[in-house]
C-alpha cells in the first residue's frame, strides 16, 4: 500500500542526512584557520563555469541573431548574459587569487 507520509519522511531524512558537513568552507572569510587552499580551487572551478556559459551562450547569441536580427531582444538579452558571466569569471579569478595568497601565509 502506497503511504506518502512515510515517502516524505524517507525524503526528508536523506536531504539531511546529504546536507551534513563536518567540513563546511566559509568563501568570504579570511580567517587563517579555513583551508584556503580549497576556497581558491572551488573559485578557480566556478571561474571555468563561467566562462564555459559565457562561450555557449555566444554561440547562441549568433545562432538567435540568424533567426531574430541582431537588433533582437533575444541577442541583446543573450549578450548581456554573456558579459555577466565573463565579468563574474574575472570576479571569480580575482578571489581565487586572494585564497591562494591566504594559503600561502599559513
Amino acid at each position: 500500500m502506497y503511504h506518502p507520509p512515510v515517502l516524505i519522511l524517507l525524503l526528508g531524512f536523506v536531504l539531511v542526512s546529504g546536507c551534513s558537513s563536518a567540513d563546511v568552507l566559509d568563501l568570504v572569510s579570511r580567517d587563517p584557520g579555513q583551508d584556503h587552499g580549497a576556497i581558491a580551487s572551488y573559485y578557480t572551478r566556478e571561474a571555468a563555469l563561467s566562462r564555459q556559459q559565457a562561450e555557449e551562450l555566444t554561440d547562441r547569441a549568433v545562432l538567435y541573431e540568424g533567426l531574430f536580427g541582431q537588433q533582437s531582444d533575444w541577442v541583446t538579452g543573450t549578450k548581456l548574459l554573456v558579459k555577466f558571466y565573463q565579468e563574474m569569471a574575472l570576479e571569480q579569478d580575482r578571489l581565487a587569487e586572494l585564497h591562494l595568497k591566504l594559503s600561502r601565509k599559513k
